[in-house]
């Protein structure tokens, strides 16, 4: 006698934890494939063969970064001009041309000549002042400290550097003008010197030979090479002045940099505020045969010692917002988590009760 096929439950009689688990959807990671039955809401057991047992990773701590990559430009940061000071009356009556400039893509150093004219050398030096007065015995003042630094450097005194300018810095200037074949008049005009922060390359020559000396002549970079980018209004933040970073050359090298001063805001082609960055590189040995456009990457935010678990773990619960499903020995239950920061695949938990180790189901 044949014996009476099986009832399937009614809807209304099925476990009611079943029907809340269908309703839930992985995210981010496909639908979610759960590893049992009882999980599924499945009449029969999964098969073996065709149902492997569901991909686990454990919880963690560690600190989380969120990166903002940033395209510059490798060179010798900004360019700025040099401008010849003629004097007011020149009853000598020298031509005032230029008669030779340091080669572009040279550099210049400390006591060295940037240009000359009337062949009458205008020689670097370092310091933050610029040469706007003649300098002679009796004058006082922070330009008189630098210049007596400069002549220290070089190796034309033996004393420290003071504010007041003596018979024995005159004596020490006629020694510099003697080497460099001027007159030893121990007085030091504008026309004489320029000063930098540094050692400088010459970028451009605005004036050739033979040109009157009247106005800018050249223009000219530090002597590092560093990377210039433009920031948005959105991004500008990140460029702190003392940031760390990383720059990434075209080959994939990675080197450290710093964010060394901002220029002046300027407008970009739709019109909207851009800043302009400088990074500077302290292993220039590292840019050794490096050009063109560069990877600048800041640390946009940071999370330190917090629980995290790869993005595709996550699923959204139908009662709304998110939750992991925990593997605990051969069943699996489901936690409602908080996250916080998304970063490199992996999400922040800011809560649910979810300790280091916890292993939860990666949704195939």
């Amino acid at each position: 006698m044949p014996q009476p096929a099986a009832r399937r439950p009614d809807r209304e009689t099925e476990p009611v934890i079943g029907r809340t688990r269908l309703r839930r959807r992985a995210v981010l990671g496909g639908t979610l494939a759960a590893a049992t039955g009882a999980v599924t809401g499945c009449d029969a057991a999964p098969d073996p063969v065709t149902a492997p047992p569901p991909k686990t990773v454990p919880v963690v701590r560690e600190d989380l970064v969120e990166f903002t990559d940033v395209p510059g430009e490798l060179g010798f940061g900004e360019a700025v001009p040099l401008r010849y000071p003629r004097p007011a009356e020149d009853t000598s009556g020298a031509l005032g041309l230029v008669t030779w400039l340091a080669p572009v893509g040279s550099t210049v150093t400390r006591g060295r000549p940037l240009l000359r004219v009337d062949d009458q050398p205008l020689v670097l030096l370092y310091g933050p002042l610029p040469a706007y007065r003649a300098l002679a015995v009796g004058s006082r003042g922070k330009d008189v400290r630098q210049l007596e630094t400069n002549l220290s450097a070089l190796g034309l005194t033996k004393g420290g550097a003071d504010e007041r300018y003596t018979a024995a810095t005159a004596a020490a200037v006629r020694r510099w003008q003697r080497a460099l074949g001027l007159p030893e008049t121990g007085t030091v005009a504008p026309q004489q010197v320029a000063y930098a922060a540094g050692p400088v390359r010459i970028d451009t020559h605005l004036l050739r030979v033979g040109d009157p000396a009247d106005g800018e002549v050249l223009r000219h970079t530090g002597a590092t090479r560093s990377v210039a980018l433009r920031l948005d209004e959105k991004r500008r933040h990140l460029a702190v002045p003392g940031t760390t970073v990383t720059v990434r050359l075209a080959d994939g090298v990675e080197v450290g940099g710093t964010v060394d001063r901002l220029g002046l805001p300027t407008p970009d082609p739709t019109g909207e505020p851009e800043l302009t960055a400088y990074v500077r590189v302290a292993d220039q040995a590292a840019l050794a045969g490096a050009a063109g456009q560069v990877t600048v990457r800041f640390t946009a935010q940071r999370r330190s010692a917090v629980l995290t678990v790869p993005v595709t773990a996550l699923v959204a619960l139908a009662e709304g917002g998110y939750g992991v499903q925990v593997a605990d020995g051969t069943t699996t239950r489901y936690v409602a988590v908080r996250t916080g920061l998304f970063a490199g695949g992996r999400v922040e938990l800011t809560a649910g009760d979810l300790p280091p180790g916890t292993l939860v189901v990666i949704p195939r």
